[in-house]
């Protein structure tokens, strides 16, 4: 692949076509790269996650986390590519937590609905050393998944849509709970 050296790349920050498809074939091979090392970092034995452990700490707010988290958006491969196996994902929730990760973060919009039960599986035996964040504000329906359309933050839906997440999580509260996408409609 073609190097391009500060100096040669476009003033405007614009990239030609051949220098975009060169950065995202770059990309879409850090990507493959990142899923055939899957098996070492759920913790083939001999790789090198065996000795590697996630150190530090953050705080946020009240809540004090890891100083990495495990975004668990593309659980289920819906948004990425192929869908891959939930016991390697389970596997992979435990081994970060085996690492050291205590912050994880899922959405209702991921899967939809899906990656939630994912997490609530993968979490279950250490559900109160770990913080779970999770998400809201597209207008979802909370039990079939299907998206309604657009945005809805209305209090009843956001009520509606927590009891829901609860019950995918298999817990009875949301560590950290926030806005998705502003719903313009709702002051």
């Amino acid at each position: 692949m073609t190097r391009i050296r500060k100096d040669e790349a476009p003033a405007s920050g614009n990239l030609d076509r051949r220098t975009f498809m060169q950065a995202t074939g770059l990309l879409a091979a850090t990507t493959l790269g990142a899923g055939l090392a899957l098996p070492a970092l759920a913790g083939e034995p001999g790789g090198a996650s065996a000795r590697t452990k996630v150190s530090g700490r953050r705080k946020l707010g009240k809540l004090e986390v890891s100083s990495l988290g495990l975004g668990c958006q593309d659980m289920t491969g819906a948004f990425y590519g192929t869908a891959p196996r939930r016991a390697d994902m389970i596997t992979l929730i435990r081994t970060a937590y085996d690492r050291g990760v205590t912050f994880f973060d899922a959405a209702e919009a991921y899967g939809p609905l899906e990656v939630e039960r994912i997490l609530g599986e993968g979490i279950a035996p250490f559900r109160n050393q770990v913080v779970i964040t999770s998400k809201f504000g597209w207008d979802i329906d909370p039990e079939t998944g299907r998206f309604v359309g657009g945005l809805n933050s209305r209090p009843e839906h956001i009520r509606r849509a927590v009891e829901a997440m609860l019950k995918r999580l298999k817990t009875d509260r949301i560590d950290l709970l926030y806005q998705h996408r502003v719903d313009p409609k709702v002051p």
